[in-house]
């Protein structure tokens, strides 16, 4: 008789060999990173929702937060000055891409707008499902004092839970519309994030629990009736009487804390590479440049245990601090090109005695909005925006992670923009003004990193003629489809060459009509392979420049395995 102790044992047993096998795979992942180029086609992959695998909940954990940013701050910055990997100028790569340069789906990444459209109804609803019901009572359950954002808790009639948060006073909008149009943006991108919801109800309707707890910040007492109203009086009604607020739904699953951007959780058995090397957190700095998530730290995200199956689910949370919103005030010049404490401009300003000066000290700006706050495009620059704080992983990235940042801010059409934007309950003219500015943003952003890059994707290979001694590859050229150049200021270099059969080839060839491009290179003849189609190792590489007048030479890597004469060749990898 099979016990249900057996099945269990016999279930673990399967997961602990499974992990196993990940853990080797993604051994093998970070090894062959740091090899040749010629390991690209031949070593393993990471597999789709490997760190979803059933284990032990982690603990719980907090983070002594000043202490955390001051060492990145000094010790980051000191520690990355003086790198001799810098000085040499070696970049390491990310560890957890696939052979086709790319990331898997995962619990801290999904695929969503970059690899299907979504629609633009799909990007305004983003990860939510039902918002609160605000026709009826809404319950407070709890209340917070402390901290930049005031709100409480409140239970609706259904049942759910919900923080409410509140704009400053003078700005209705500011913070509330920001949370929800970045969540929703964030979330289509393809990262892990809170039901937010913009939601309006009248003061009538908040009835207080007899259990309600405040938190002042120095302890936690009974709320009363008068903690509700002095929370209400911090922010400005509605013409019509009501409030507005920012809901936002408690993610499913045990909190643990929040992740950070270095490291490992070493209780987490899921948890195979360290944050710093991971592709999707890397390319977030293009996101979050994009929107200017200048508050992009630790404490802005949160590991929750979902269970069952049981493994770690990564969010990013509160948004309150993006686009021109500093959550209680409109934001600034300084923030998105300065750290809060940036140590070598602080050193230089102190030993200058006040006259060494940045940019944007002498830059004159005025709110957009105060709806919207002040978010610039004329003194954005992508590849140099800075968030208030260093963060691991954002300096760590390389072109590779930009470009594949990139890509999911240029996935993102006008109207997606602006039905992501319509969720923030703006007025008119600032929602017109906010769409305009972020596709302004994203067009820079795009054209920034395309042009470091050989933007190649989407390869194929054929051999034609009845020889077979043309090899046409055709692929899609990102620069084209984006509209960043012609066709007519581009050509292609390229460098072929056969790993057996010793074939190389060299030349230029004159871009084509059209985005989708196809290069036809002459080979002298068929390789002589035989007939099978499971020679091992038996691959040829195409390095392919794309040469324009704003464009870098770098070229991409498009490996390609010989499947026998039936097939010929099929692209088996793609390093840009």
């Amino acid at each position: 008789m099979i016990t249900s102790r057996n099945r269990n044992a016999s279930s673990n047993q399967v997961v602990t060999t499974l992990r196993s096998f990940l853990l080797l795979t993604a051994l093998a992942v970070m090894m062959a990173a740091c090899g040749t180029r010629t390991s690209v086609p031949l070593r393993p992959e990471p597999v789709p929702y490997a760190d979803t695998l059933p284990g032990p909940q982690p603990r719980e954990r907090g983070a002594a937060e000043i202490v955390r940013l001051l060492e990145s701050s000094v010790g980051g910055e000191l520690g990355s000055t003086f790198s001799l990997r810098n000085w040499l100028g070696a970049e390491h790569e990310a560890l957890n891409v696939t052979r086709f340069d790319d990331v898997v789906n995962s619990a801290w990444f999904e695929h969503r707008n970059a690899e299907r459209r979504l629609t633009p109804r799909e990007v305004a609803r983003g990860a939510t499902t039902v918002g609160p019901d605000t026709a009826r009572t809404l319950t407070v359950i709890a209340g917070k004092a402390a901290g930049i954002s005031p709100g409480f808790t409140v239970r609706d009639a259904n049942g759910e839970t919900f923080l409410f948060k509140f704009d400053p006073k003078g700005n209705l909008h500011l913070a509330s519309a920001a949370g929800v149009i970045s969540s929703r943006l964030f979330w289509a991108a393809g990262y892990h994030t809170p039901e937010d919801f913009i939601v309006v109800f009248d003061s009538a309707q908040l009835v207080l629990d007899p259990e309600a707890k405040l938190d002042t910040g120095f302890k936690v007492r009974a709320m009363t009736v008068a903690d509700i109203q002095a929370v209400l009086n911090l922010t400005d009604a509605l013409p019509d009487g009501r409030f507005l607020a920012i809901a936002s739904k408690f993610v499913p699953g045990k909190p643990l804390g929040p992740f950070f951007f270095s490291g490992v959780r070493k209780d987490d058995p899921n948890d195979y590479y360290y944050h710093e090397y991971r592709r999707e957190l890397r390319g977030l700095y293009v996101v979050a440049a994009w929107l200017n998530h200048v508050d992009m730290r630790f404490a802005n995200t949160l590991d929750v245990f979902i269970d069952p199956p049981g493994y770690v689910r990564h969010y990013l949370i509160d948004f309150a601090a993006t686009l021109g919103s500093g959550t209680v005030r409109s934001h600034n010049p300084r923030e998105g090109t300065e750290y809060n404490f940036d140590l070598w401009a602080s050193l230089g300003r102190i030993f200058s005695l006040g006259f060494f000066k940045v940019g944007w000290e002498g830059l004159d700006y005025r709110e957009i909005h105060p709806a919207i706050g002040w978010l610039s495009v004329d003194s954005f620059e992508p590849g140099n925006w800075k968030a208030n704080w260093p963060n691991p992983a954002f300096k760590r990235r390389t072109v590779r992670d930009g470009y594949w940042g990139a890509k999911l801010v240029g996935s993102f059409s006008d109207e997606q923009i602006a039905a992501a934007v319509a969720e923030g309950y703006l007025p008119d003219a600032a929602a017109e003004a906010l769409t305009r500015i972020l596709i302004q943003r994203r067009e820079k952003v795009v054209a920034y990193w395309y042009a470091k890059i050989a933007p190649i994707e989407n390869v194929m290979a054929q051999l034609t003629n009845d020889d077979g001694a043309i090899l046409e590859i055709a692929f899609d050229d990102l620069g084209l489809t984006a509209g960043l150049w012609t066709s007519a200021d581009t050509r292609y270099a390229y460098s072929f060459k056969e790993m057996q059969a010793g074939t190389k080839l060299n030349g230029e060839s004159d871009a084509g009509p059209g985005t989708r491009q196809t290069l036809r290179l002459p080979l002298k003849s068929v390789p002589q392979r035989g007939s099978s189609a499971d020679e091992a190792d038996d691959f040829a590489a195409l390095r392919l420049s794309v040469i324009r007048s704003r464009a870098s030479r770098r070229a991409a890597t498009i490996y390609l395995r010989w499947k026998g004469p039936a097939v010929g060749y099929e692209v088996a990898g793609l390093e840009h």
